[in-house]
């Protein structure tokens, strides 16, 4: 309810607010957001439901030339309670001078509050305190900066140029698959990959412990509850998106809770920490470069797949450095797992090339690459080395 109900209130309250522009604005002027960002007063806002510290969702909104929102008005509380569509709390511009304990707004407007109690949730002594609010209530607390939360820019609107920039989209050649060229851009990043990670190695020479299995195990589990809550919200958002996109984000949410066993930590770890705000640049895009995106993690397993990690012998045979592999072993395990992301790879490619006529072929490579190299950083941070410090 809460998905269908959101935006015919904003679609209200926008309104109102582009009426009352109008009639103060004249006709010499044509006023802009961004791409996919809400015109409200006079300041444009977006939500991103992506997992952020609150210094670094500043920094995420500086890339759109704004800032974390402030409010100044009890509609602007309103608006962004509304705009925030989800349940997890999301930081606002807020935080507090450590020195004197005075709060201020990340765009250097007053920090006027009222019904603000400045209730402390947690421990603010590292990291210092900042601004979140619960969507949900509409309530305001002081939380540890270093949390991870969505957020919510604001940036003022522009004035549009007379002259409009084009709708059309760098397109492909006919009869070439964009999920090809997509891949021909980052199959060396595969490569190094495969080569570099101390984990495959391991996993190749038969030498992979228990212990640095359920490891790895355990930290790609923090990246897919992650994304999962991401997904999870962005659902209540593509109500415009075709039956196929839309299908096969639902089962790839699916898909991802199926794996949660940990949950989101703080500070989260430092390849996480970038993969997560990876997904800055997609969330606000059509709905088919969420599945770009996404597609890049089963292609580096397809790909792995298919590297001989596992030769096989016969049907249920599995070969590791010249020993066959018991089942029920970790290695069953990979090879199993492996399989089933080669069914993922085939099921992205058939949905993005299908589409891939409508889409912005620099836009997709890009995407597809930004998280091929999150792959590598991953696959980079996950060795055995654990083993030796405990």
């Amino acid at each position: 309810m809460v998905c269908v109900l959101v935006p015919l209130v904003l679609t209200v309250l926008l309104t109102e607010t582009s009426a009352s522009l109008s009639s103060s604005a004249g006709t010499e002027q044509v006023f802009s957001c961004p791409s996919r960002w809400l015109l409200f007063g006079q300041r444009c806002f977006a939500f991103y439901p992506v997992w952020s510290s609150w210094s670094d969702a500043d920094l995420l909104c500086s890339q759109a030339a704004g800032k974390l929102a402030s409010l100044h008005t009890p509609e602007e509380r309103q608006f962004v309670r509304l705009l925030a569509n989800t349940h997890t709390p999301v930081w606002l511009g807020g935080y507090q001078e450590q020195q004197n304990g005075s709060w201020f707004w990340s765009d250097d407007l007053p920090f006027r509050m009222s019904d603000w109690t400045n209730q402390r949730q947690g421990n603010t002594s590292e990291g210092g305190a900042c601004l979140e609010m619960e969507p949900k209530s509409g309530k305001l607390h002081s939380t540890p900066c270093r949390e991870l939360r969505f957020y919510i820019c604001s940036t003022t609107r522009s004035t549009l140029s007379k002259v409009l920039p084009s709708d059309r989209k760098p397109g492909i050649v006919t009869g070439v698959s964009l999920f090809d060229v997509m891949w021909g851009n980052s199959d060396l990043l595969a490569e190094e990959i495969l080569h570099s990670s101390s984990f495959l190695k391991k996993l190749h020479s038969g030498q992979l412990t228990r212990r640095c299995f359920n490891y790895f195990i355990q930290q790609e589990a923090l990246y897919l509850h992650s994304v999962s809550g991401t997904l999870e919200t962005l659902m209540c958002s593509v109500q415009e998106a075709d039956e196929n996109t839309r299908s096969l984000l639902l089962d790839t949410l699916k898909h991802y809770s199926s794996r949660n066993q940990s949950l989101l930590i703080s500070p989260p770890p430092q390849w996480l920490h970038f993969a997560l705000q990876s997904f800055h640049s997609v969330v606000l895009e059509e709905p088919v470069y969420w599945l770009v995106a996404l597609s890049a993690r089963a292609c580096l397993r397809d790909f792995l797949a298919g590297e001989q990690l596992f030769s096989e012998l016969k049907p249920g045979a599995l070969l590791v450095s010249g020993s066959k592999v018991k089942a029920g072993s970790i290695y069953q395990e990979w090879s199993e797992e492996s399989l089933k992301e080669v069914a993922w790879t085939h099921r992205y490619r058939k949905v993005i090339e299908e589409y891939q006529d409508q889409m912005d072929v620099f836009k997709a490579i890009n995407i597809f690459r930004q998280h091929m190299m999150n792959q590598k950083s991953f696959y980079k941070a996950v060795t055995c080395d654990v083993e030796d410090n405990e």
